[in-house]
């Protein structure tokens, strides 16, 4: 397991007994790099892990904090401030039904949202995402080959994100985001155990490395039996 994963499973754990208070000022980065014996920069991914799984926020020149009602806002709820996918926003082992899978050309809107060739091949995915083995969403992804290389089935099971970032060794960053109401169609009521037509929360996402390329163009369906919508404004 990565270092900085290990860190986040540690700090959580902290958080999660009390160690670390609700409202509570973290130590600093260098402090904390200190204590775990590793660098600062390792440190900042281990606390991002947390402030994506709702744990964590940050003041700008005052530093990190626990959040408040940390269990009061962590049941039940969705996280759509977070770029780095369904497997890091649950907090638990999150599978996949991978519904479709194949490499093709983009069309004209794939292109220019994700800045590439209209000759520059992309994988197409489709999968449903279950928490213990209820269906958490249902999620459309367009990568270009030339970043996300590799790609298998075994990989799609699991969490793509963590693969990019820990494999391909790229770092994410951002995401532009917009969210939309739309209608539950005949997977959406397969999956989510709901009527055709009822509601589902739709995001519609670009997402970046750190240097500013787009490399994930996706759309997320969630039903509305999923809870209340979490997203910090910052």
């Amino acid at each position: 397991m990565p270092k900085y994963k290990e860190i986040a499973i540690a700090l959580k754990k902290k958080i999660v007994e009390g160690e670390f208070k609700e409202g509570e000022l973290l130590p600093d980065q260098e402090t904390l790099a200190k204590m775990y014996q590793t660098s600062r920069v390792t440190v900042r991914k281990a606390i991002q892990l947390l402030i994506d799984e709702g744990l964590l926020y940050t003041r700008r020149g005052s530093g990190t904090y626990v959040r408040t009602n940390i269990k009061q806002n962590n049941k039940d709820v969705t996280q759509i401030n977070s770029v780095f996918g369904t497997s890091l926003q649950e907090g638990e082992e999150v599978t996949s039904k991978i519904i479709r899978f194949e490499v093709r050309f983009p069309t004209a809107y794939e292109a220019e949202s994700l800045k590439i060739k209209h000759t520059d091949p992309v994988y197409d995915i489709k999968r449903v995402r279950y928490v213990k083995d209820e269906a958490k969403s249902i999620e459309t992804s367009v990568m270009p080959l030339k970043y996300v290389r590799d790609l298998d089935e075994e990989i799609l099971m699991g969490s793509i994100y963590n693969y990019v970032r820990d494999e391909l060794g790229f770092v994410i960053s951002a995401a532009q985001r917009v969210i939309i109401a739309s209608k539950a169609n005949e997977l959406d009521s397969a999956e989510f155990n709901i009527e055709v037509g009822e509601p589902i929360l739709e995001t519609n996402q670009v997402v970046f490395f750190d240097d500013g390329t787009p490399f994930d163009l996706s759309k997320t369906r969630y039903p509305y039996t999923s809870g209340k919508i979490v997203a910090d404004i910052n």
